[in-house]
């Protein structure tokens, strides 16, 4: 079968989807034509693009491939919109018609469970990256028993937040507030914490705080 490529209005909709995402996980690269790309630490390289399973005018799935040998079984993953509908009977669907696309069932389509999805098989992805078998990549450093003893507390005494005030107060007889917030605003741009308020640990950096 040909290779139908999809409208701009359909590429409107999925950009709506992947600009969330790139709120969320950093490295993002843009679009470039109908693929959306990450790089993210590690070298791991991540494609997104639309795919349709029924006919040429239903562009209903996200698929997602990682390009590294280090992710393992996380290097592909796919997104039917169907699973992220509340109606059985009637999925959800991109539909295009005479050029112009619009969303058929919207009202029961999920969209943030899939971009929750996406954003935490991309935090797996960084993960298998960093699992203990394999050297980490020089992009991001090991890290200190302090700074393993602080995650560690985030994760069991803060529901995996990582808030200053919190984590200073239980280790403020080892690290400054100063070096701290330095240290929490370099795991951020690494990726290893979220951005959001207040930050949280990502699967990523538990991981790196448990290896020995």
């Amino acid at each position: 079968m040909a290779h139908y490529f999809p409208s701009f209005e359909t590429l409107g909709l999925a950009d709506q989807m992947l600009n969330e995402i790139a709120d969320r996980v950093e490295g993002y690269q843009g679009r470039i034509g109908v693929k959306w790309y990450w790089r993210l630490p590690g070298g791991v390289l991540v494609t997104f693009w639309l795919d349709y399973t029924t006919t040429e005018q239903r562009w209903d799935i996200l698929r997602a491939q990682a390009t590294t040998p280090n992710v393992g079984a996380f290097n592909a993953a796919d997104f039917p919109f169907a699973a992220y509908g509340t109606l059985l009977t009637s999925p959800p669907f991109i539909h295009q018609l005479e050029g112009e696309a619009e969303w058929s069932n919207r009202l029961y389509f999920q969209m943030g469970y899939l971009i929750e999805d996406a954003t935490l098989w991309m935090d797996m992805l960084r993960a298998a990256v960093l699992n203990p078998n394999i050297r980490p990549p020089a992009t991001i450093p090991d890290i200190s028993t302090l700074e393993r003893d602080m995650v560690r507390y985030a994760m069991t005494e803060l529901d995996g937040s990582f808030r200053l005030k919190d984590v200073h107060g239980a280790f403020k007889d080892r690290i400054s507030r100063r070096r701290l917030s330095k240290l929490a605003q370099e795991w951020e741009t690494m990726g290893l914490l979220t951005d959001e308020s207040p930050r949280r640990v990502t699967i990523a950096l538990r991981t790196l705080a448990e290896v020995e």
